[in-house]
């Protein structure tokens, strides 16, 4: 006996796009902030970079990408963030993130990036620390 293949049921697929995440930037007088929300996986992670890029190209008194509320990050948005890091110091913007859940902190951890990448609690936790960091550098300077 052989089945043909009009008989054999066929999964549904319900499958919706959505973008993977969503980015706002306010800026002050005092600092740009990014807020990312949801996945930073290789859908978005250039469109991250080059949002980050622009930020620092302004030279804002200080950077903070906020991403406390997201969800998922791929190896890629761990590159980026580095490079923000690295793009910022050249530029002399000061730069920090925020974002303490699994999602960040598990990859910065297991690669050992906490001292090059520290993530904070909130973005008033992170200002505090870019407004000590000139003081910080005095002070390794002596």
């Amino acid at each position: 006996m052989t089945l043909s293949s009009e008989f054999v049921p066929r999964p549904q697929r319900r499958w919706v796009y959505s973008p993977a995440a969503s980015f706002t930037v306010t800026r002050t007088a005092e600092t740009s902030v990014i807020i990312a929300v949801g996945d930073l996986d290789l859908t978005v992670t250039g469109d991250l970079a080059a949002l980050l890029g622009q930020e620092v190209g302004l030279r804002p008194r200080a950077l903070v990408l906020d991403a406390s509320a997201v969800s998922f990050c791929a190896a890629r948005g761990v590159t980026v963030l580095l490079d923000a890091v690295a793009d910022a110091e050249v530029a002399g913007v000061p730069f920090a993130v925020v974002g303490r859940q699994q999602a960040l902190l598990r990859p910065i951890t297991v690669l050992g990036l906490e001292q090059v990448l520290p993530l904070h609690h909130s973005a008033a936790d992170a200002v505090a620390w870019l407004a000590l960091l000139p003081q910080l550098t005095d002070l390794n300077a002596c």
